[in-house]
């Protein structure tokens, strides 16, 4: 770090008689960040000939930017006086830093995760700090989590006053893109993982369940059935404290855990089930994770397994069967004491048991573009912004009214003819937007809580009225954006929870409500840890497998003192006024988001970005390679580069090679020693030289089986799981490094050898001693000890060894035991694929072995 200091003292005695003063002031600061930071401090003192001295200090702190700033003043008087004396000292300080790096703001803030009566004390304590956070919604995940780090709050707006809203998106470090467009990187010379704040994780392990007593004289069918139909509480069991132990705590309860992560609720499966006794059955299950990046170092007492993935020890509370049933909304068993606010260190041994639980890091997905050519294919864009009722300060009052003139300033025009007159049945605002050369119109329309009106978010009526905007929303419209207080299990809060019931959509109902179906919609959750909606979502039936959907969350606490997501996000929609809409990568808005709140860690993030563009909406693949000299000369979505072969040629940008098109793989590329975006390149890294094409796809995926299909003499519904690849080049392929995912994450990398011969398959089993190895078929097992593929639909990826995707597919619920999802034809990316087909492992259509 580099800087300047510039210290200025000056002291302005006067005097009417003898008189001895001494005065002394010190200030030290120290700032982590690229900004500029002016500090000063006046000290007057004033002691009347026959008084007492009183003595005023004042602290004034400014700065431009996110800051991690420490201050500390110290000031001493002595003064021996007769008469009158007026002495008066300013020290100003400016420091001047610029830092090649970037650093995290140390102020913290925070949120409640209720606003139920625990809730309303941490309201009023957001009141006095301005209300700068987006609360939990009315009913909590945590209640003992109310009052989440607010004494650090507290000290850190007390000395950085006024300092209320992040900055925008911070400098890149990556330069201007050259004219010339760069040089290929080749393989492996480029870490290929993309995160902005956060990642995923999943956690594994094994649990039970004990049925009572009077199950022993029941038939073994009838125990499993009730143990089955009781999994899911117990998933919820295990949920809860597991978010019990990652979410923040308040300081009292730093002990205990205390981390920037969050479970996304009912993301769980349950495997491979087995009485141990009549009345014990054990289970083993899956649940997924959000959090910060470097969760596993932060987690103490983890134990390196060696394979990628850890082990620690979770406590978790001993729920009866009776009570873990008891989930009546407002009356859910953890509402209550011990389990409300858990800390094992304060619970009888007798009812905390430890369950061993393995976290593995999940591979982030690959970046990919908004999907707006479907957005915008029929000419018009449809936008419904809720802003939830807010207690700290009317927000979603002044909220919709500086959406509503940012609209206005860009060219819309209103229904009515002035804000004060909008009510939610007035009908949209209108503008238009261009994008490639088109005129697309769009329509925005605002909803929220109007005292005395139809919507008023204090009335039961008024609460129900906001619900049925929103799911109107939900139901017609691409665009959906929810501005206010959620927190886990509690989706989206309307009305004011205080006064109503009415008025809010939790996540178990977003799971069942009607969505625009047919059409593509991009959801925004903007709240504190909205990162379980994702799953609720994903289980919604309107848009199997997300094909349809993308959402994006919080995964901590958001700022809500601020519609800047919302401007943010319509910007990257319709532009700036007078502008093109371009294209724009989820990274690149994600970046925007997260500097939103940059004093602290909102970790925005995507779900359901897999199926969306790969390579530029512009882009046209017809050109790849076509010699140029300049990025003009090859056109929209396309650069000019050097391959490794000095010759330059077009090629489409990128962010996976999915998209690619055979014999071309997205590859980085380097401008003046930086990576600055990645293009489809020909394999050979070179237009004038090919290559023998390397083909290896995924051929059959059995998600249920109920035969042995490994050959180990053994039928199980877990180990008997398979991929099928198949190489349909010529040449052998060496697919070490490289990994099979699933919807939650890896489930096997292939081991070093794995050289798959030209025509030849790999089979990878869940498990058990596979016996099968016809042809020249491979055989493996899941290195992380089961596929896990989900019978109700799953969508399996097969990466290369830098984390590109190569191949995927999504299947839904149309499979049946011993039934696979399969390629019509054994050959070619462009084959279809077919659920409910016999399991034909090793074996291809014409019945031949591999």
């Amino acid at each position: 770090m580099s800087g300047s200091v510039a210290v200025s003292v000056s002291v302005a005695v006067s005097v009417s008689a003898p008189v001895s003063v001494s005065v002394s002031a010190s200030v030290s600061a120290s700032v982590s960040v690229s900004v500029s930071v002016s500090v000063s401090v006046s000290v007057s003192v004033s002691v009347p000939a026959s008084g007492s001295a009183s003595v005023s200090v004042s602290v004034s702190v400014s700065v431009s930017a996110p800051v991690s700033v420490s201050a500390s003043v110290s000031v001493s008087v002595s003064v021996s006086v007769s008469v009158s004396v007026s002495v008066s000292v300013s020290v100003s300080v400016s420091v001047s830093v610029s830092v090649s790096v970037s650093v995290s703001a140390s102020v913290p803030a925070s949120a409640p995760a209720s606003a139920s009566a625990p809730g309303l004390a941490f309201a009023r304590s957001l009141d006095f700090l301005g209300g700068l956070l987006q609360a939990a919604a009315p009913r909590s995940f945590l209640r003992g989590a109310a009052a989440m780090r607010i004494g650090r709050i507290v000290f850190a707006f007390a000395l950085v006053s006024g300092f209320v809203v992040g900055c925008g998106e911070s400098g890149s470090s990556e330069p201007a893109v050259s004219e010339e467009g760069g040089v290929i990187v080749a393989p492996g010379k480029a870490d290929d993982f993309l995160s902005l704040s956060a990642r995923e994780y999943y956690l594994t392990g094994t649990t039970r369940i004990e049925l009572p007593a009077s199950w022993a004289s029941r038939s073994e069918a009838e125990r499993r059935a009730e143990v089955q139909r009781l999994i899911p509480y117990k998933q919820v069991v295990i949920g809860w404290f597991l978010n019990s132990y990652l979410v923040d705590k308040e300081e009292d309860e730093s002990s205990y855990g205390g981390f920037e992560a969050l479970t996304k609720n009912g993301s769980y499966e349950d495997m491979d089930l087995r009485a141990e006794s009549d009345l014990v059955w054990a289970f083993d299950f899956r649940q997924e994770v959000g959090g910060q990046r470097d969760l596993v170092a932060a987690i103490p007492d983890t134990v390196d397994q060696g394979d990628g993935s850890w082990r620690f020890g979770l406590a978790v509370g001993k729920i009866g069967i009776e009570e873990m049933q008891r989930l009546d909304t407002d009356r859910e068993w953890y509402r209550s004491a011990p389990w409300s606010s858990f800390d094992p260190s304060k619970v009888d041994a007798s009812k905390v048991e430890t369950v061993e639980l393995t976290i593995r890091p999940e591979p982030a997905s690959d970046d990919a573009w908004l999907e707006q050519e479907r957005l915008f294919e029929d000419g018009t864009l449809t936008v419904g912004i809720h802003f939830g009722w807010d207690y700290h300060n009317a927000y979603h009052e002044k909220h919709s009214k500086q959406v509503y003139d940012w609209l206005l300033a860009r060219g819309f025009k209103s229904p009515v003819a002035r804000w004060e007159d909008l009510r939610h049945d007035a009908g949209p605002l209108r503008g238009t937007a261009r994008y490639h050369g088109r005129e697309i119109a769009v329509e925005i329309s605002l909803f929220w809580g109007r005292a005395g009106d139809a919507t008023d978010p204090d009335t039961a009526s008024g609460g129900r009225q906001l619900e049925a905007d929103m799911l109107t929303s939900l139901a017609t419209r691409e665009v959906v954006i929810f501005n206010g207080h959620s927190g886990p299990f509690y989706g989206f809060a309307l009305a004011n929870w205080r006064m109503t019931s009415e008025g809010d959509l939790d996540d178990s109902e977003l799971a069942m409500v009607p969505l625009n179906e047919g059409n593509y919609q991009l959801i925004v959750a903007e709240g504190c840890d909205t990162y379980a909606l994702g799953q609720a979502f994903y289980d919604n039936p309107s848009k199997p497998g997300l094909e349809d959907l993308d959402i994006i969350t919080t995964t901590s606490f958001s700022n809500a003192s601020s519609p800047a997501t919302v401007t943010d996000l319509l910007t990257r929609l319709i532009g700036t006024k007078g502008s093109e809409v371009r294209p724009s990568r989820f990274s690149e808005l994600l970046r925007d988001l997260d500097g939103n709140s940059s004093w602290f860690t909102t970790m925005y993030g995507v779900h359901g970005i897999d199926d969306d563009p790969t390579t530029h909406p512009w882009a046209d693949l017809s050109k790849a390679c076509a010699p140029c000299k300049s990025n003009a000369t090859c056109g929209d979505g396309m650069r000019c580069v050097a391959m490794a072969d000095g010759v330059k040629g077009c090629a489409a940008e990128c962010t996976a090679s999915l998209g690619c098109g055979q014999g071309y793989e997205c590859r980085n590329v380097q401008v003046s020693g930086y990576l600055s975006s990645q293009v489809c390149a020909p394999l050979s890294l070179s237009c004038s030289r090919t290559v023998d094409e390397s083909v290896v796809l995924l051929n059959e995926v059995l998600p249920a089986p109920k035969s042995d299909h490994n050959g180990d003499g053994v039928a199980s519904g877990v180990q008997d799981e398979y991929i099928e690849l198949v190489n349909h080049s010529a040449v052998a392929v060496d697919l070490a490094g490289w990994s099979l995912s699933d919807a939650v994450g890896v489930r096997h990398v292939f081991p070093a050898g794995t050289l798959v011969a030209p025509g030849g398959a790999v089979l990878v089993f869940g498990g058990g001693a596979p016996e099968l190895v016809p042809g020249t078929t491979l055989v493996q097992t899941a290195s992380t000890g089961a596929l896990g593929l989900n019978n109700g639909g799953d969508h399996v990826r097969l990466s290369d060894i830098d984390g590109n995707a190569v191949d995927d597919v999504a299947y839904g619920a149309g499979t049946t035991a011993d039934t696979s999802v399969q390629r019509r034809a054994d050959g070619g990316r462009e084959a279809d694929w077919l659920e409910g087909s016999a399991a034909t492992p090793g074996v291809a259509h014409d019945g031949e072995l591999y």
